[in-house]
């Protein structure tokens, strides 16, 4: 017999249930492996093994990072205030398995003299990305002038 098909206001069919079976007659170690799939931390073990290919000079796939997950705000702070709380933020963000995070250091327009903060998180980024503890950084408006955040790739 065949299924009568209702229809939604738009005219898209309205399904049950019933229309989704989702593998439940497919073999149990085929199901455990579509779970397998899905797994968080089989997608770090990837990001490792790309990350491991490219630093090899083979070419594999390009890894495309998610906007700021996280945020820092540096407003208000000394060098030494500054420094510790970026330091703390990034072990912690890590940690937590983030890859992406934006440190806000102002432009500098109510510093008295230089601009302070800017130039130490600039510093501190430049030492992580040539000590292989961060993938990369860049200013947030593409010019570092224009910027008053940081994105850095963990």
């Amino acid at each position: 017999m065949k299924k009568k098909i209702t229809r939604h206001k738009g005219g898209l069919p309205l399904l049950t249930d019933d229309d989704f079976l989702f593998g439940s007659d497919l073999p149990e170690r085929e199901q455990d492996s579509f779970v397998e799939m899905f797994d968080p931390s089989s997608f770090d073990s990837e990001v490792r093994a790309a990350m491991k290919s490219e630093q090899e000079g083979n070419p594999g796939k390009k890894i495309i990072y998610p906007p700021a997950q996280e945020h820092l705000d540096l407003h208000g702070l000394t060098g030494q205030e500054a420094e510790r709380k970026v330091e703390n933020f990034l072990l912690t963000a890590r940690g937590k398995g983030l890859r992406t995070v934006s440190i806000i250091t102002g432009k500098g327009i109510h510093s008295q003299g230089f601009p302070v903060l800017r130039d130490l998180v600039e510093r501190m980024a430049k030492a992580m990305k040539t000590g292989k503890e961060i993938r990369n950084y860049v200013w947030e408006n593409g010019q570092r002038e224009r910027s008053g955040a940081i994105i850095i790739y963990l």
